[in-house]
């Protein structure tokens, strides 16, 4: 049962561009692997650049302290393919917070319309200007992790999440929604 899903990219708290590289299946479909690293693309991202979570930090800085976030579960919905070349959006909430992990959705879109022209040259746009380049504004996959903190050396669940990243996470979270039902 789907308890959340992304409809729109407006359903969306966070969203960045993304690329890969050639990886057709024999359908000239995107590779279905390939989703699972485009969700751990946003996510580290924003751990990394907004929550202050160092996945590596140097040896030396490394405390107990520092937690790491490790995936227990993934799941993707199909709902149209996508194909390289094209370019795609991704765009990403966290729908349960708890005190030692967080469930993030995912929702994959595209392809991004070309970008505008600027005499020869082409002019990429400002990351909160992409929405308007996609040609559809329902997502070709919705997916997502669920991570727990997990003291470095242990490996144990943290007794709770660090500050900077519960606010940073709290920024994405979503009211919960009704089950949509059984796909």
């Amino acid at each position: 049962m789907v308890e959340h899903i992304c409809v729109y990219l407006v359903d969306c708290t966070y969203t960045c561009p993304a690329s890969f590289r050639n990886d057709n299946d024999q359908y000239s479909h995107l590779n279905n692997s390939v989703y699972n690293l485009l969700f751990d693309t946003i996510i580290n991202k924003y751990l990394i650049e907004k929550c202050n979570l160092r996945p590596s930090p140097p040896p030396s800085t490394v405390g107990e302290a520092d937690p790491i976030a490790l995936v227990i579960e993934s799941h993707a919905n199909f709902l149209r393919p996508l194909s390289f070349p094209s370019r795609i959006l991704l765009g990403m909430r966290v729908t349960k917070l708890g005190k030692s992990s967080v469930t993030y959705e995912v929702g994959v879109f595209g392809p991004l319309r070309e970008y505008e022209r600027q005499g020869e040259e082409l002019m990429p746009p400002r990351v909160e200007e992409l929405g308007t380049l996609l040609q559809d504004q329902s997502p070709a996959v919705v997916g997502g992790f669920t991570h727990v903190f997990v003291s470095r050396d242990a490996r144990r669940p943290v007794k709770s999440v660090p500050p900077a990243v519960i606010n940073g996470l709290t920024a994405l979270q979503v009211p919960a929604v009704a089950p949509l039902g059984k796909l």
